[in-house]
């Protein structure tokens, strides 16, 4: 009886794919505890439960470039939307880091809001394009596999 054993390329294969959705969902839980932070920190009367938040900003911040990191690495830089998106993501994390450990420091922190505010918009166009470009992918890899 013999089994069937996987290459190591392909179980690497499939963990960085993994980690790549699970990056993907991380980012997606992250973006509404950046906006409940901030908007928190701006009515100003809940400043244990803001801190809970941006503690928990930083955390799911640090997770989603760590996988990030992860699956992509340090690509080699070419012209390309998909490296710029990358790269303009670790820059981003590094600003909402920026933006949000810097509460009781204005303008300062008014600053960085309104910069990881642009950011994250631009990171979600990208990512929308990304996504569309991968389920393309999808369904033309099952076509092939039917057809």
């Amino acid at each position: 009886m013999s089994a069937l054993v996987e290459h190591p390329d392909l179980l690497a294969l499939r963990r960085r794919q993994r980690a790549g959705v699970l990056g993907r969902r991380v980012g997606w839980v992250l973006l509404p505890v950046v906006i409940a932070s901030t908007t928190l920190h701006y009515v100003g009367e809940y400043r244990i439960l803001t801190a809970a938040l941006v503690t928990l900003v930083v955390l799911l911040n640090t997770v989603h470039i760590a996988l990030s990191v992860y699956v992509f690495g340090f690509v080699r830089p070419r012209r390309t939307l998909k490296v710029f998106h990358i790269y303009f993501g670790y820059v981003l994390g590094v600003l909402i880091w920026a933006s949000q450990t810097n509460l009781d420091r204005e303008p300062l922190h008014t600053w960085l809001t309104v910069l990881m505010g642009l950011g994250i918009a631009v990171h979600l166009l990208l990512a929308a394009r990304c996504a569309a470009q991968r389920r393309a992918a999808q369904h033309a890899w099952g076509r092939a596999l039917s057809g």
